[in-house]
């Protein structure tokens, strides 16, 4: 999760491009010195405003858009004061980068789930997997009025935290194949073509169910097809 004092050091540091890279991995990090002195009632307390100013901002983010959102809205709705938001992230585009490293991590750790699946075949865990990657975002944003502004805000601010996230991602799912001698000797291959080439798809579907359905058997039918072209 989330945390707070070695965020804010990088932040107000004006290290932008390395904090999104951190952000963009799952790892816990460090609390700073004046965190790890303090009781662990008032860590917990100050962290957990953290964490509510973050999921605060979310929320509006999708509500109202990225342009709408202001410090003091968010202060205000997540019941912090100001000054101790503005201690946090030094503007809006610190909180939005925050909010979307928080979106990479629920990202990263849905197609973990997915391949760690217990007893479930490898082709039903990748094509799983690739329906993963897409299902948060697809339920939490794509739902908002303000989608395509808030995926532009992404694209332009948290670039790096989402490149991160793609090659930690692909990684996941060439490890996987590579266990298979079918899939192994094309698994960066196929990687490649389950995590980028149903996005297409993705944006044509009008549901999470038909997102579901069509996404999954996108998968399948290349996963089969590579076992098919490996077996002649």
């Amino acid at each position: 999760m989330e945390d707070l004092a070695a965020s804010r050091t990088a932040l107000a540091g004006g290290a932008l491009p390395n904090l999104a890279a951190r952000l963009g991995h799952s790892g816990h990090l460090s609390y700073d010195p004046f965190m790890s002195s303090t009781a662990p009632d008032t860590v917990n307390d100050e962290n957990a405003r953290y964490k509510r100013a973050i999921r605060t901002a979310e929320e509006l983010f999708k509500k109202v858009g990225f342009r709408a959102v202001t410090m003091e809205l968010v202060a205000r709705e997540a019941n912090v004061a100001k000054a101790t938001l503005y201690s946090y992230f030094k503007n809006k585009d610190e909180l939005y980068l925050a909010v979307c490293a928080r979106m990479a991590r629920i990202l990263r750790g849905s197609v973990e789930q997915a391949l760690m699946k217990p007893d479930a075949p490898l082709d039903e865990r990748l094509a799983e997997a690739v329906v993963a990657k897409h299902r948060p975002v697809f339920t939490l944003v794509r739902g908002s009025p303000h989608a395509a502004e808030l995926f532009s805000y992404s694209h332009s601010m948290a670039c790096e935290i989402f490149a991160n996230l793609d090659i930690e991602m692909l990684e996941m799912l060439r490890a996987e194949m590579s266990k298979d001698p079918e899939l192994a000797p094309t698994a960066v291959q196929l990687a490649r073509a389950l995590y980028f080439g149903g996005a297409a798809l993705v944006n044509k579907s009008e549901t999470t169910a038909q997102m579901e359905s069509e996404l999954g058997a996108f998968a399948r039918a290349h996963i089969a097809g590579t076992r098919a072209l490996a077996r002649t």
